[in-house]
């Protein structure tokens, strides 16, 4: 978007004869007729008549004001302001009366348009335009005269070359210009231009300009506003990417699950019976035949069966692989209980290099804190898989700390998560039927079958009647 009309002084002569009109003085690009508004001295229009007798060409789509008669009233700061959603943009007009006697004026020129710096490539072509207005002067000798210069120079451009002077006039020849036009610039026309305008007696106007060098640049199209919109974006983006992480720490584990019970490879067609054998020591009954078989049953629908462990650690490979045949994993709930007191890294170690010679996928639950499992690790040839506050993942063992204090409790809820993770994927819906449909299947089983039984008696009545006919 840019807007067409620029700065500049109009000069009007010839009081109460002589119609105005301020051509496209608000015709911007990219906004509508509605969103473009004319000011004089800051008060909107329409103007009452004291103000200014200017209205509304209707022909220029809201582009252009003119009056039939100028008057003195007239003069002021006209103004063009155009407003969307992220730009406002602004151009003034500023308009003066003078009066003539009959001798025609004879005043220093009055600019009517002020050349305008640019910014030019090297190669690319330029264009200056100065204009004023000079009157009409009775006098014989009296030749009005617009010509450019370089600053510093007396040498004047001619109509012709590379750089060319164009002259224009109107209003009978009372105003005049002249456009300085410069084919492709070089490096030598860089600087300060001067526009002398003269009415031929005794009266001159100098206007200047510069023509800067424009370094070549990337423009991405960045307009007055848009910083606005990149910032909003980058907030937003910034929002909706921490909402993303925020939820993905609260919610990566209950997705995880989901997905893997949904999708994994099921291991119900194994040969195996129970989804877990679960391992622990007769003082940690109560937390395993209370707690957590409980809520593997019927919470989340895993068949299990238990194994009491005796204190002697170092069989507990052979006293758990002889019992887990019939399981796809093992957990076993590790304590000072089951280590005799003694919950020290040596007796720690030792317990678990036990229950890594177990064939099936292992589940360790320890009820204490655990200081060095990566010395066991590395003693033991393991890889650590993932490590985290909750527990530590090796190639074939997955240990976690214990850490349910109620029901609603967060750590609670992460224990529950990480334990189904390494248990065998459940397909709830085959593992759900309730008893009642259990009940009619059995029903109509019983109902098919003795029909079965039935259909001999029935052919053997009939063959018995057709011999009896």
């Amino acid at each position: 978007m840019e807007m067409i009309s620029v700065h500049v002084d109009v000069y009007i002569v010839h009081l109460c004869a002589i119609s105005v009109r301020l051509e496209n003085m608000c015709a911007v690009l990219g906004f509508s007729e509605s969103s473009r508004y004319m000011y004089k001295d800051d008060r909107p229009y329409p103007w009452p008549g004291a103000l200014s007798h200017f209205i509304l060409f209707p022909e220029s789509a809201n582009q252009t004001i003119y009056t039939r008669a100028a008057r003195i009233s007239d003069a002021g700061i006209y103004s063009c302001r155009a407003r969307n959603d992220t730009d406002t943009l602004s151009s003034d007009i500023t308009l003066g009366i003078v009066g003539e006697d009959s001798s025609g004026y004879t005043g220093k020129p009055l600019p009517t348009y002020k050349p305008i710096s640019q910014l030019v490539p090297l190669g690319d072509a330029a264009r200056l335009f100065c204009e004023a207005y000079l009157g009409k002067v009775d006098l014989p000798d009296a030749k009005n005269s617009v010509t450019w210069a370089k600053s510093g120079s007396n040498i004047t451009f001619l109509s012709s070359g590379r750089i060319s002077k164009h002259r224009v006039s109107r209003e009978d020849d009372q105003i005049v210009g002249a456009y300085l036009e410069i084919e492709s610039t070089i490096a030598e026309d860089y600087g300060e231009y001067e526009c002398r305008i003269s009415n031929g007696a005794d009266e001159e106007m100098t206007l200047s300009a510069y023509i800067y060098r424009r370094e070549p640049h990337f423009d991405v199209g960045a307009r007055s506003g848009s910083w606005r919109k990149a910032l909003l974006f980058a907030v937003l983006g910034l929002v909706l990417f921490v909402s993303i992480g925020a939820f993905f720490i609260r919610c990566w584990l209950p997705i995880a699950v989901f997905c893997r019970n949904k999708f994994q490879y099921n291991e119900e067609n194994d040969g195996k019976e129970f989804d877990a054998l679960v391992c622990y020591h007769e003082k940690d009954t109560a937390l395993a035949v209370n707690t957590l078989i409980p809520t593997l049953k019927t919470k989340h629908h895993y068949k299990c069966t238990t194994l009491e462990l005796t204190h002697i650690t170092r069989n507990w490979n052979l006293e758990i692989g002889a019992n887990a045949s019939s399981s796809r994993r093992v957990i076993v709930i590790l304590s000072s209980n089951a280590l005799q007191n003694e919950w020290t890294d040596t007796t720690v170690t030792q317990a678990l290099k036990q229950l890594s010679l177990i064939s099936n996928q292992v589940i360790v639950i320890i009820l204490n804190e655990l200081s060095n499992v990566a010395t066991f690790a590395k003693s033991t040839g393991h890889c650590i898989d993932a490590a985290c506050a909750d527990g530590i993942v090796l190639d074939k063992m997955t240990i976690l700390r214990w850490k349910v204090d109620s029901e609603n409790d967060a750590g609670s809820y992460k224990f529950w998560c990480r334990l189904r993770l390494a248990l065998p994927p459940v397909r709830s819906v085959s593992k759900q039927l309730s008893p009642d449909f259990q009940s009619r299947c059995q029903s109509v089983a019983m109902i098919v079958q003795n029909n079965t039984k039935t259909t001999p008696q029935k052919t053997q009545s009939r063959e018995s009647l057709e011999v009896l006919v």
